[in-house]
């Protein structure tokens, strides 16, 4: 696992202009031309009044014509630019989602070794969206959110094994290396520039409300909102979810966690929409019914 290389993101090379519109040069040769053309005509009936060689009516509609040929190439041109802007848009997003899928199903395989954390990182990421969902957060947020839920455990993938899959009570060494999984997340995701939020977000999904967390030891309001969703979200999963070192968790258990937690690990006004949540929405308790995100 020590060996594993960040993905290098893709790149996108949008169509060539010079396809679909007027080149800036020959524009400027239009122009040009309009001006030799009135100057031309300006100095002939200055120099030499009497010679007739075009007609005023003539010149004029030469230079109109022109000028409303360039007028509507423009047009052109701007509906063309502005439509290779919005394909570079759509293909742009295109590219980061299929990072996020290749990132993410490197997280499956990683899940995949220990069969109860198989799926962690999606629940965690529907239930947060949930919350997210209830708080009338935007769609960017939710997104954020979303990519962030799936990410968060990435860091995990250049710890070893030894340490992750290790039955004992882990040693205060270990646990420096445990502590390091969202540091280790940002760092690894470091080389695709479009994911600012939720690097924020995964670096402070551990940080605790009474400010003991890791790994900034940030207190209330000062953790970002959606890394108070993430952390309620992932807290509820893990006591719910059977791991290699203990049973899930009751369902007492877990509420009576979650209220304990309140103002100490968890927000508390996030914990009270989500124990409400969880009122109303018995699903989040069955692991096999919450889908993929």
């Amino acid at each position: 696992m020590d060996n594993i290389q960040t993905p290098k993101p893709a790149v996108f090379y949008p169509p060539t202009m010079g396809q679909h519109t007027l080149s800036n040069n020959f524009k400027l040769w239009v122009v040009g031309f309009i001006f030799f053309m009135i100057f031309s005509h300006l100095f002939i009936r200055i120099a030499f009044p009497k010679a007739q060689i075009m007609s005023n009516e003539l010149i004029l509609s030469i230079v109109l014509g022109l000028i409303l040929y360039l007028w509507t190439q423009e047009l052109r041109d701007r509906y063309c630019i502005q439509g290779m802007n919005e394909e570079f848009v759509l293909a742009q997003k295109k590219l980061q989602n299929a990072e996020i899928d290749m990132i993410t199903s490197l997280i499956k395989m990683f899940e995949s070794k220990d069969p109860y954390e198989l799926g962690h990182s999606s629940r965690v990421a529907f239930i947060a969206v949930s919350i997210a969902r209830a708080l009338n957060l935007s769609m960017d947020e939710q997104e954020a959110i979303r990519r962030s839920g799936l990410l968060h455990d990435l860091g995990k993938l250049i710890i070893s094994d030894s340490i992750l899959l290790k039955t004992e009570a882990l040693t205060e060494e270990e646990w420096a290396q445990i502590k390091k999984h969202p540091q280790n997340t940002v760092n690894i995701l470091e080389s695709l520039k479009f994911l600012h939020l939720e690097k924020k977000i995964i670096l402070h999904h551990h940080e605790r409300f009474d400010g003991t967390g890791y790994p900034q030891g940030l207190q209330g309001g000062n953790i970002p909102l959606e890394s108070r969703i993430i952390a309620v979200a992932d807290t509820f999963d893990a006591m719910n979810s059977t791991r290699i070192h203990r049973k899930s968790c009751s369902k007492e258990f877990i509420l009576k966690e979650l209220q304990s937690g309140r103002g100490r690990q968890l927000d508390p006004t996030l914990v009270d929409h989500f124990l409400r949540m969880l009122d109303q929405n018995p699903d989040f308790w069955e692991r096999d019914k919450i889908p993929e995100v």
